[in-house]
Formats: C-alpha cells, structure tokens, sequence
C-alpha cells in the first residue's frame, strides 16, 4: 500500500512538471512566432468620428466635456425633423434657470444620464425631465443629461455641478453602454475624458483630471482599470494566458463557475455607482436608479446578465429602482418598435420620453414620501 501511494505522488509530480514543461515550451513558441506582438499591440488612433453634439459642448477640465452655457443650436439629422437645442445659463438642457438655492416649498430633482436624459432628438420641452417636472406644481426637475458621457462622468457630474443645487432627489439614468463608456480614457470624437481605476484595496483612482484638451491622447484608449499584484502582472505578461483567457472564462461563465456579470466595466461601473450613492445621501438627497432600456432590451423579455446585475445591486445598496424595461416590453409588444424608438438612431421617440415620464411618476405616486 505504502509503494503503491508512493508510486502515485511520483506520477502526480510528473504530470505537474510535465504541464508545467508543455506551457513554458507554447509561450516560448508563441513568442518567437511573434503572437504577443501582432495580437495584442495596440495601433494609435489616425481618424475620429464626428459627433453631431459637437456643435453644443466644449472641453471641461474635470469632466471632459460639459453642454456649453446658454447655447442655441440645431441639431439635424436625416431620422429625425430639425431639433433645435437650448441650454441655461448653467448648461442644463433647456431654457428655464434654477437657482443655486432651493426655492422654499419645492422639491428638487437632478437627473443625471447621457443622451436619453439629454433627448437626443426632440425637443426641449418633450423631454422625460421636463415632462415630470410638468406634472407637480411644486417639482423641478434639473436635466444635467450629457450625450456620451459614462457611468464615470455621470457620477462626476453630480459632484462637481449638481449637489451644489441642493436635491432632494438624485435619479439616476442607467443605460447598458454607459458602463463600457467607463473603461476609456478617450471617447472616438476625440474628446478626452476621466477614468477611474480601482486599487488592490478596492478604492477609486481617478486619472486623467485635469482633463487634457481633445485630441492630446490617440492610445491607450482602454487603459487597465484594476492594479494588479506581482503574480497578476506576471500572469498578464504571458502570451499564453492572454489567448486563453477569454475562452476559459466563456466556459466558466457557460457552466457557471463564475458570476457571468463579472466583467471589468461591471466591476468598475458597480464601484463608482456605490460611490455617488453614499456622496448622495451624504449630502441628505434620496438616490434612485432609471434603468434605461436599449431597443433590443426593449424587444426581449429575457433579462440579460447586466439587467440582474443591476437588480442585485440595487436591492443590496437598498437604492430605489425604475426599471423601464418590462413597461418599453409591454408597449412595443403592442404598438411596435418605432413607436417608441427613432428608426435607425434608436433613441426615445416623443412617445418614449412620455412613457418614461409617466412610469417615473408613477413611481413617486407609490414612493409618496419622496415625491
């Protein structure tokens, strides 16, 4: 018994040694072959898209870019009639001016998002912000919506500009991209923005503030968002691993030996989301989740993996939540797609902005105490 256990130590020691031997033997190949060099080199970025919202915002040193100051401008696009843009004397979308002290009796909401908080494609006064703000005498409802920006900026842009309003309630626009927005240190206009990183502590490191002027970065457009330990940057140094890796985490995630939700942006997007929610209520304001449905959510009643992240997160962080999905489902299984989504942009039509409107006060109405 003794020789056989013995015998099997030996063979167990062999075939580690043996594995080990294969994978020094592949990463030497695949570096002399030159794998590392052609698959994972970043080329520098020679061109840059044209954004229409180019032609109503401008650099900003924290945030990237911000809408410029009583702006007027016509956005034209060939899905949709010519939209004329207004913005305040404090770059909110539309005309109305707030004042920077709360008037006495009202009860104040900053929203916060990128384009479908913004109404990319309607007008001032249809968009969802301003069509709850309509709907209580006594609400006023700040549009600090920003095409583009990332769950980053939106955090960012409740620091540097809206607590300084004084909110009673911060809702929160959450539409899916706005998490891999996050991962950039540039956006493809140019436009330079912050990024935050987290540290093997777990905490934010936020980079690139002040933010340097557009067309100053051309690489390295996705940089590393988590510091790694020796091992971990040992690890990642390997040709090897890196082909592996995306594979074996499809098969884990296919046979659910990991959270399929844990991907870089989600990790990082999760961190900044708790950090504006603790900065919120730490400034005495309520926080509550929009989740903004893309139009193939909008299609599906299937939940995607991001949408139960969200769901998880929220009811951990015990942070009030309007999922607009299972509303958009409801009434684009009846009235069609187009109804609700501009064709072939896919933002909120009028319609879209209504029903999100009405869903949000219909959330106030249960949540009467916040309203």
């Amino acid at each position: 018994m003794k020789g056989w256990s013995e015998c099997m130590k030996k063979n167990m020691l062999l075939g580690i040694f043996s594995l080990l031997l294969a994978l020094a033997l592949g990463e030497g190949v695949l570096r002399i072959v030159g794998v590392g060099r052609v698959k994972f080199q970043e080329k520098p970025r020679m061109s840059w898209v044209n954004v229409p919202e180019n032609i109503w915002v401008e650099h900003h040193p924290v945030l990237g870019w911000y809408s410029q100051k009583n702006k007027t401008a016509v956005l034209e696009s060939p899905n949709f009639p010519k939209v004329e843009i207004h913005t305040n004397s404090a770059g909110f979308r539309g005309p109305r001016e707030y004042a920077i002290e709360k008037p006495k009796g009202v009860i104040r909401v900053a929203m916060l998002g990128d384009s479908f908080v913004f109404g990319f494609g309607v007008q001032d006064g249809e968009t969802f912000p301003v069509l709850l703000e309509s709907q209580n005498k006594t609400r006023e409802v700040l549009n600090l919506g920003v095409p583009g920006y990332g769950i980053d900026q939106i955090y960012l842009s409740y620091r540097e500009i809206a607590r300084k309003y004084h909110p009673d309630i911060v809702l929160i626009g959450i539409f899916p991209e706005d998490f891999w927005r996050c991962t950039r240190s540039f956006a493809d206009s140019g436009h330079v923005k912050p990024y935050f990183s987290l540290s093997t502590q777990g905490k934010l490191v936020m980079h690139n503030v002040p933010v340097p002027p557009p067309f100053s970065l051309n690489s390295n457009q996705f940089p590393p968002l988590s510091e790694q330990n020796a091992f971990q940057r040992i690890l990642n140094k390997s040709v090897l691993y890196r082909l592996a890796k995306k594979p074996l985490t499809k098969l884990a995630k296919n046979m659910r030996l990991i959270d399929p939700n844990d991907t870089e942006e989600w990790l990082i997007g999760r961190a900044i989301l708790h950090q504006m929610i603790a900065e919120i209520r730490l400034h005495g304001a309520v926080p509550v989740f929009v989740l903004m449905p893309p139009q193939d959510w909008a299609q599906s009643t299937r939940k995607t993996s991001l949408e139960r992240s969200i769901l998880r997160f929220a009811d951990r962080e015990k942070v009030g939540l309007v999922n607009l999905k299972p509303v958009f489902n409801d009434a684009i299984a009846k009235d069609g797609l187009e109804t609700y989504y501009i064709k072939d942009d896919w933002h909120w039509t009028v319609k879209g902005h209504e029903l999100a409107a009405q869903t949000v006060e219909q959330y106030f109405n249960r949540k009467g105490n916040i309203s």
